[in-house]
């Protein structure tokens, strides 16, 4: 039997789950090391002010799909611009989702290599995780969104044991000064780099799968899955800058597994870093699948289709063959961080300014009440 998109239904808490995961999975990679290179000592503020921003930014995107109860972005875009025009926007989605998956599944790969099997091929590794994307893609959004549910609390006990495990390294004279290199650079940076968060566009492609009720909106499932997302990013940065000098924290390519390696309880419960690793895999699985997703439930919108499954296996070898496009793990860090989020806000932020600018200018999808507002 083939899935429908469509007949999937999954409720806010769920789909806050998905966002959250999909936003915060990447402290378990290079990210938290990249902040500091942005603001140095300040780097958890270039991070409050990305999320407040990105607040925001969020708005129209609430505002738009408020606007079309039941639809996604894709059925809202061709009744606002028409399908021809609104292909374009579509494979700006894409672009954007189809960027992470790969880069992300690139780092992760490498990085298993790095901490656990070095003679491993990197085609296996990434063949690995891609095998657990297909299974869950298989059986559907329902399934995926019950998984995050459940790992997101198992992954964030093992996280927060981490975190406190760390506590005796912890030194307030890393975090000074306080505002890094100025509170003119702080703003910039974060107002630059507000496409840390733009996998909150998630929302968007999910929307007509989400059982709202009568307590939720669009504005609501953002506003919950950005604080809690930017509460654990902000979190994960101040403890790596308490635990490692700025100079130091700087230079490490996998920041979370550096400070699992630390935990020392004495000389019987020490290196605990294999209570790690599978947090870490779990996460890296969870993250790629709802990228995956995402991308298989655009498409099928696109072409109006009412199956997605015959796209799985297809989109498995895209995302590899583009994967393997970086020649090594430096390159897929600086396509990841000096393009994706630098520039990820356009399609994901942008792009629906520019269709709530179409609504409000044709006044479609409007209630009579509204016009007279």
């Amino acid at each position: 039997m083939q899935m429908t998109i469509n007949k999937e239904r999954i409720g806010p808490i769920e789909a806050v789950s998905l966002a959250v995961v999909f936003i915060s999975a990447k402290i378990f990679l290079t990210y938290p090391a990249f902040m500091v290179n942005l603001g140095l000592s300040a780097a958890w503020m270039v991070i409050f002010v990305a999320v407040l921003f990105s607040l925001l930014a969020f708005l129209p995107l609430a505002f738009l799909m408020d606007k079309y109860p039941g639809k996604s972005i894709i059925e809202i875009g061709e009744e606002l611009v028409g399908p021809y025009l609104n292909i374009l926007f579509a494979l700006g989605y894409l672009s954007f989702l189809l960027a992470v998956e790969t880069m992300v599944l690139r780092q992760f790969a490498e990085r298993a290599l790095t901490v656990s099997i070095p003679q491993l091929p990197i085609s296996v590794a990434m063949s690995g995780l891609l095998l657990g994307v297909v299974v869950a893609c298989y059986l559907g959004l329902e399934a995926i969104a019950r998984s995050t549910r459940i790992s997101f609390l198992f992954i964030g006990i093992l996280f927060g044991l981490v975190i406190i495990a760390t506590s005796p390294y912890w030194s307030l004279n890393n975090m000074a000064p306080l505002l890094g290199p100025g509170l003119a650079e702080v703003m910039g940076s974060g107002i630059m780099k507000i496409s840390l968060t733009s996998e909150i566009f998630l929302l968007a492609i999910i929307y007509p799968s989400i059982n709202l009720g009568q307590n939720w909106n669009m504005w609501k499932l953002g506003f919950y899955s950005l604080i809690i997302a930017g509460a654990i990013l902000v979190i994960t940065v101040v403890t790596y800058l308490l635990t490692f000098p700025v100079p130091v924290a700087k230079e490490i390519p996998l920041p979370t597994f550096e400070m699992a390696r630390l935990i020392y309880f004495g000389r019987f419960v020490q290196r605990l870093e294999p209570i790690f690793l599978p947090m870490w895999a779990l996460a890296a699985l969870l993250k790629i699948t709802i990228g995956a997703y995402a991308i298989l439930s655009l498409t099928t919108s696109l072409l109006k289709l009412p199956y997605y499954r015959p796209f799985i296996l297809p989109l498995t070898v895209i995302i590899i063959s583009v994967a393997f496009i970086p020649s090594n793990v430096s390159t897929a860090l600086i396509v990841d961080e000096k393009i994706i989020r630098t520039w990820g806000w356009i399609p994901t932020f942008g792009l629906p300014v520019i269709l709530l600018g179409v609504a409000t200018w044709r006044r479609k999808g409007m209630n009579p009440g509204d016009e007279n507002t």
